[in-house]
């Protein structure tokens, strides 16, 4: 039907067309000017050629890790508070665990060869100095103070022995204000060594093996205003967030919670040292982990805590005390160390992770334990404190999923 009626409306249109005069004819087309030239089309060969595809992307199999807890190799704030023939034996004994793409500690204290901690100023006496109309260069301090100013000569130590990456965020980056923390940030970039964890500063760096390539991120996180702030869970949340696209492989390390041999256990709340706030931690490194980081490894309480997984990543609550010369109860739990050795895909999958046991003796760097008194305090905290989440710790040390 609807064919015929179109032909019928075409019938009547040529009928009237009959009926009109006939139009003119088309005027002609301009004609191009003689000195007008038309470039021939370019030949086949002169074309340009397609843009070919990149080839894909290609990841390393591993990103091999090692991480340490608390470091500080000697300080001018205690008496006798720096160790004989300059360190050079201080990392000796760990040295061959200390291997990896990356080789991760926890850096007690600031590199500097000048200035007074405030927290070590006798106030009493100076005073009393002031008083007497006693002119001074350097304010007068007290014995045995809990600051600690590490002489930049020892910074040397940790290269040696195959640190590539050192954590600032903690208290003791606060020892001499913001001069220490220059002082320091200078010194191990001296030396090529890569600090982070100070607000600004996220280590971001590449891994290459033949045609692969991964790109890996460390964020250090603890509770102070100069660091990344670990007591705002919201907020770490999006800085870990706001990395994760730019890297493939996203590890967050942190310095909190309660601190002494009481503190092996991992809280299920808020922590706190004294009246001073530490650190949700449970919830804080789940939280980071959801936010996109494939490991948490933290520090802050002087001593080993257990290990769990969330959503298949590792987390380490605390590695303890690592190489503390001076100032650093040694004790019992407190002398219990070790190296934390993790292997991940190259985009940030649990590949597999050991924990090598070590014992620091005061006065003396770690050295090995050959009770492996470090495994089983490891393996019973983490049974105890997170159940069917813990992480299964074997003879050997090797850490599996549940």
């Amino acid at each position: 039907m609807t064919l015929h009626r179109w032909a019928g409306l075409t019938a009547l249109a040529l009928g009237a067309a009959c009926a009109r005069p006939a139009p003119p004819p088309p005027a002609p087309e301009p004609v191009a000017a003689a000195d007008t030239v038309v470039p021939p089309p370019p030949p086949p060969d002169t074309l340009p050629a397609p843009v070919p595809e990149p080839p894909p992307r290609l990841w390393p199999a591993s990103i091999t890790m090692a991480f340490t807890g608390d470091i500080n190799l000697g300080t001018t704030t205690y008496p006798d508070g720096l160790p004989p023939d300059s360190g050079r034996g201080l990392l000796t004994a760990a040295r061959p665990h200390l291997s990896g793409d990356f080789v991760v500690g926890n850096l007690e204290g600031v590199f500097a060869d000048s200035g007074v901690s405030e927290k070590c100023i006798d106030r009493e006496a100076l005073r009393r100095l002031r008083r007497q109309g006693r002119e001074l260069e350097e304010p007068p301090v007290r014995a045995n103070c809990y600051a600690f100013r590490t002489p930049t000569f020892l910074a040397a130590r940790l290269q040696e022995a195959g640190f590539t990456h050192l954590n600032l965020a903690n208290n003791h980056s606060g020892d001499l204000g913001p001069a220490g923390r220059t002082s320091t940030l200078g010194v191990l970039d001296s030396l090529g060594l890569s600090p982070y964890g100070l607000i600004g500063s996220i280590a971001i760096d590449t891994v290459m093996r033949g045609d692969s390539m991964s790109v890996v991120g460390l964020i250090g996180f603890t509770t102070y205003g100069f660091a990344y702030n670990l007591l705002d869970i919201e907020r770490s949340a999006a800085v870990v967030d706001s990395i994760r696209p730019q890297v493939d492989v996203l590890v967050v390390t942190f310095h909190g919670g309660g601190e002494g041999a009481a503190a092996v256990r991992t809280g299920t709340g808020p922590e706190f040292l004294g009246k001073e706030p530490r650190g949700d931690l449970r919830r804080w490194a789940r939280a980071v982990i959801d936010a996109g980081a494939d490991a948490v490894v933290g520090h802050g309480p002087h001593v080993l805590r257990g290990i769990e997984f969330h959503r298949g990543r590792p987390i380490a609550y605390s590695l303890g005390n690592f190489a503390t010369y001076r100032g650093f109860n040694l004790q019992g739990v407190r002398g219990l160390t070790g190296v934390l050795q993790v292997e991940l895909s190259g985009r940030g999958e649990f590949v597999g992770a050991r924990f090598v046991p070590m014992l620091q003796p005061p006065r003396q760097g770690p050295v090995p334990d050959a009770g492996a008194a470090a495994l089983d305090l490891l393996r019973r905290l983490s049974a105890e404190d997170f159940g069917p989440a813990a992480a299964r710790i074997t003879e050997d040390g090797r850490i599996l999923p549940p």
